[in-house]
């Protein structure tokens, strides 16, 4: 399993997640799941 920690511009962190064994890959914010798509959009947002 490979995590990697990410903080994003906005300042929020999220955590990415590899499985070796079944190939599963997810992202994970405040121990909840996260859509790539939503993790893009905080992604694109600036700290205020």
């Amino acid at each position: 399993m490979i995590e990697i920690d990410h903080r994003l511009p906005d300042g929020s962190e999220v955590h990415f997640y590899s499985c070796h064994k079944c190939e599963e890959k997810w992202w994970d914010k405040d121990g909840e799941h996260l859509p790539l798509a939503e993790v893009l959009d905080l992604a694109r947002k600036r700290r205020s």
